[in-house]
Order: C-alpha cells, then structure tokens, then sequence
C-alpha cells in the first residue's frame, strides 16, 4: 500500500515537472507590422520580491517605435523563485520593433486644363 502511493507520489511529481510549460504574455499594436520577423530578447532579474529591478527599465533602440513585447517566464524561472523564496526571480522580455512607415512622397497636382 506504501509503495502504490509512493508510486503514485512519484508520478504525479513527474508530470507536473514534464507537462509545466512556459507562460507568455504578449502586448502588441492593432496594427501590428514588425520590422523584423525576430525577437531581441532581454533577461531580466528581480531581487527581495520585487523590490529591486535588474535592469530597472528595459530600453528598447527602435527608431519608430515597438511593434509588440513578450514577457515570458518558464518552468526553471519559476523554480529559481520557488527554490529562493522570492529572493530571486528571473524572467526574460522578449520585443521586436516597428517598421517605419513608407515614404508615399509628394500628393500628386492634379493635370492641368
């Protein structure tokens, strides 16, 4: 009977370790047009629950602006806060920039008549 629930213990130890995934949270533009298809990623650290940030802002070298920003954080990130007690928590912020908008040039004159 032990050995069952230690099995069964055991397993669901496992499953929880194999099926838990990463957790994404994505913010972008309704009109959302990257300029490039990847993503510049940033990890980014909190010490004493939060208290302080590293970095405390993420800057982000996008002459036209971000295009979208994806904090993620994954099972090993989740661990290192569990196995700290909050003292440390990774995480990493992942964005990619916005294209510039086309150069349309000069309005058209209408012909002359």
């Amino acid at each position: 009977m032990r050995r069952g629930r230690r099995l069964l213990s055991a397993g669901a130890l496992l499953s929880a370790i194999v099926l838990a995934g990463c957790a994404s949270h994505q913010v972008r533009t309704p009109d959302s047009d990257p300029l490039e298809q990847t993503y510049e990623s940033r990890m980014v650290h909190a010490y004493f629950w939060g208290a302080v940030l590293d970095p405390q802002v993420v800057a982000a070298d996008c002459e036209d602006g971000l295009n979208d920003v994806v904090v993620e954080d994954n099972f090993l990130y989740d661990l290192a806060g569990v196995v700290t007690l909050g003292i440390w928590m990774p995480g990493e912020v992942r964005y990619r920039c916005r294209a510039p908008a086309g150069d349309l040039g000069d309005f058209p004159e209408a012909p002359a008549q």
